[in-house]
């Protein structure tokens, strides 16, 4: 007797708690989002690229990339050049020994968001089998203090780290699935694994940091998507008492310690506010968006719908897009009025 897939769950938000009527719109269509249960796959004899895309005789396997029409030709490509690139340099393909069970859990997306809210997550699913599996990493990834430290409170202990460039032929591989969209999220995974997170490092390590309940998440050291009125933007923020706070100066570890102590969290869209994570339930985020300037007419909810299943009150700034004029690359310019008037919501003054 065949046993139905479980039916996705529906997920209702709330809008932004500071919302306007002129903004409602950038709202309104996507006050739900679906969740389905996510595989693990148990495969044979399967082709990985140096970049986590999987193929056996019948192509891309679906459960090893996101579920995104308008980006499946890329998928097909990348794997693709990696695929020929091994028959045509057949010292490019490596046979890992049939004797195990090697584990995939990356994708050619590599950045902090993307592992920590994705990859994780993975690992998460097969947390009871890993004495049994070997987790397979491209090579760069051991220099990557969030991927190592990440890692570190599931205690990996068996690593394969993939040369550069180089493809596997896995005769068994543990496949499990990647979110098809990025912006969906299951609250109890979320809440469970920023509980382990979190619980490792107060009672593991006992990082020593100072406490910041406010915080500011500053993007001064990144190379794009900067603020360019960024002076104005930090008197405003630490006349009211916020920490300014630069990811790049601290480990994924003391990371995690310094925002499990955060009651509100100012900053703008992108892998900056991921550590919304390991915040407690109650907590603030105002989140400042890029003006709609490109094909993407609406704020970017990844965050949003985070901050619901974790029950994180919500706040939202809509700032203009200077330079490039484009929603994921464009330079910020944040209207320090508006910031003031909406950290005066949030903290309730």
């Amino acid at each position: 007797m065949k046993i139905a897939n479980p039916m996705p769950s529906t997920v209702t938000v709330p809008f932004p708690i500071n919302l306007k009527n002129e903004n409602r719109h950038l709202y309104a269509s996507r006050l739900t989002f679906e969740v389905a249960p996510l595989k693990v796959k148990r495969l044979k004899n399967i082709f990985v690229s140096f970049t986590g895309f999987c193929m056996n005789k019948n192509g891309l396997i679906k459960e090893s990339h996101h579920d995104y029409a308008n980006q499946l030709k890329d998928y097909q490509s990348e794997v693709s050049y990696y695929y020929y690139n091994a028959l045509d340099h057949p010292g490019n393909l490596i046979e890992l020994d049939g004797s195990h069970t090697y584990l995939v859990i990356h994708h050619p997306w590599f950045n902090y968001y993307h592992w920590i809210c994705e990859s994780i997550f993975r690992l998460w699913s097969v947390r009871d089998k890993l004495d049994e599996l070997i987790l397979v990493l491209p090579e760069h990834y051991k220099n990557a203090d969030f991927i190592m430290g990440s890692l570190e409170p599931f205690g990996v202990k068996n690593i394969y780290f993939i040369p550069d460039g180089k493809s596997l032929w896995v005769e068994s591989l543990c496949l499990p699935q990647i979110k098809p969209i990025c912006d969906s999220y299951s609250a109890t995974e979320l809440k469970q694994v920023s509980s382990f997170i979190r619980n490792y490092v107060r009672n593991s390590k006992k990082i020593f940091f100072q406490k910041r309940p406010k915080l500011y998440v500053s993007r001064e050291l990144a190379g794009r998507r900067k603020v360019i009125n960024e002076e104005a933007v930090q008197e405003v923020v630490k006349k009211y008492g916020f920490a300014v706070f630069c990811p790049e100066k601290h480990s994924f570890l003391e990371q995690v310690a310094i925002f499990s102590e955060v009651r509100y969290l100012i900053g703008t869209h992108g892998s900056g506010l991921t550590n919304l994570l390991f915040m407690e339930s109650g907590a603030a985020l105002l989140e400042l968006h890029q003006k709609n300037t490109n094909e993407l007419d609406y704020p970017s909810p990844l965050f949003w719908y985070m901050a619901e299943c974790l029950k994180i009150n919500y706040y939202h700034q809509i700032c203009q897009t200077s330079g490039k004029e484009d929603y994921f690359e464009g330079d910020y310019y944040i209207d320090p009025v508006s910031l003031e008037s909406n950290i005066r919501i949030m903290l309730g003054l």
